[in-house]
């Protein structure tokens, strides 16, 4: 009589799901419910079953239907979990099963993990050479090449326009004042390096991409060294460079047609004269204001400064290659001196003209070191990529390796 005065328990199954258990072992599995030891107590039979398990083809079919129905995300499914768990464990005297401990786990973090290991190791064993680093690089590295090309092309055609390709003395006598043999270093240079990374991207060589490599990061070194030395000793490199240059510019300035050529060029560009003032001409045999090559070798050009230190006359296009004869005189005053010649040494006129174009200056310093820096780190991928690739040969032919390794 108690338990038809019972209300009827939730079931959150549809009508349509073989009902595992009758009204009255629903209402005496207290235990699902929360109810514990206690409701079994009140069904009276074991495991919360008043007079025994239920029937085992209605839960054959129950058991059947839940396994064919996958977790919806519907809230029902925990219930529905521990209900089939209940249902399993119909030895125990407590009311819970020993199926209800084996809930099914959700995937969560585990499934993701699972997954993604997956997936890594798919890209791992799909993995091949970058093409578009393999490409980069080389069409780079080409252009490189045939800029260093261009380089030494112009410094052989300017030797065979002077003259000298036949004259190795000649052409040994002066190689610090003579710029073909900087056009022709620095192109030799770019060739080689170039060389090495456009061939070593090309076709696939690790010898020769480390070469690449190599080389370039020295030059990163080198430039990055020198641009912090600069800044740290400023005045201590200036000065050494001013000697230097004093001794290259100014006392070889007659010595090589070329080197004469590309000192006036700068001098009329920077409108400047000497390294640091028109004084330092003095230093130089042709232009030395002493008394012997005054009044002994009566040099014209005795205290004077070559033309390209000469103010120009805008209206006229000829130019006076004379205008600096004797303008360091001292006959001559300062006012007519600054009239005719410039009077800053082209020393502070490069400083002046880099910090007009300081912008320019550091984008393209920026520009040259990311170039450097992509074609440095382009290469390391591209050694790491052959690598891969290699090993993955070795693992799947390792007769083959064998046979490569030992010879026939």
């Amino acid at each position: 009589m108690a338990g038809k005065d019972r209300p009827p328990p939730y079931n959150p199954y549809p009508n349509d799901i073989p009902q595992p258990y009758s009204r009255a072992s629903a209402q005496a599995a207290g235990s699902y419910h929360g109810a514990g030891p206690a409701g079994a107590r009140a069904g009276g039979g074991a495991g919360g079953y008043p007079g025994g398990p239920p029937p085992p083809q209605a839960n054959h079919q129950y058991q059947q239907h839940v396994q064919q129905q996958p977790y919806s995300g519907d809230p029902g499914y925990q219930h529905q979990s521990q209900y089939r768990g209940h249902s399993q464990g119909r030895s125990g005297g407590g009311g819970r099963g020993q199926g209800s401990a084996r809930q099914r786990q959700p995937a969560g973090k585990t499934g993701s993990l699972a997954r993604i290991q997956r997936t890594a190791r798919r890209v791992k064993e799909s993995s091949e050479i970058s093409l578009c680093i393999k490409y980069s690089l080389f069409f780079a590295n080409f252009v490189f090449w045939l800029a260093g090309i261009l380089l030494i092309g112009i410094g052989i055609w300017a030797w065979y326009d002077r003259g000298v390709l036949g004259d190795v003395e000649n052409l040994v006598s002066s190689p610090f004042v003579d710029p073909v043999w900087w056009f022709i270093v620095l192109g030799g240079i770019i060739f080689v390096m170039a060389a090495f990374g456009c061939i070593g991207a090309l076709r696939e060589n690790i010898l020769l991409l480390r070469l690449y490599s190599i080389f370039l990061g020295l030059v990163l070194l080198i430039e990055i060294g020198g641009g912090v030395a600069i800044y740290l000793y400023k005045d201590e490199i200036e000065t050494k460079f001013v000697d230097q240059l004093n001794d290259l510019a100014i006392t070889g300035y007659r010595d090589n047609p070329d080197f004469q050529d590309l000192v006036d060029a700068i001098q009329t560009e920077f409108k400047c004269c000497g390294v640091t003032s028109p004084d330092d001409w003095d230093n130089n045999l042709y232009f030395n204001c002493s008394d012997s090559m005054r009044s002994r070798y009566k040099n014209p050009e005795a205290c004077g400064v070559p033309f390209s230190c000469c103010i120009r006359n805008p209206n006229s296009e000829v130019i006076n290659t004379q205008c600096g004869y004797n303008v360091r005189s001292s006959s001559i005053s300062d006012a007519d001196r600054i009239a005719r010649i410039n009077i800053n040494g082209c020393i502070q006129a490069f400083k002046y003209w880099v910090q007009t174009n300081l912008v320019v200056v550091a984008i393209a310093a920026g520009i040259i070191l990311l170039v450097e820096i992509f074609g440095l780190c382009f290469a390391m991928s591209l050694i790491k990529d052959i690598k891969r690739q290699k090993a993955k040969w070795r693992k799947a032919h390792p007769s083959d390796y064998q046979k490569i390794q030992t010879g026939p």
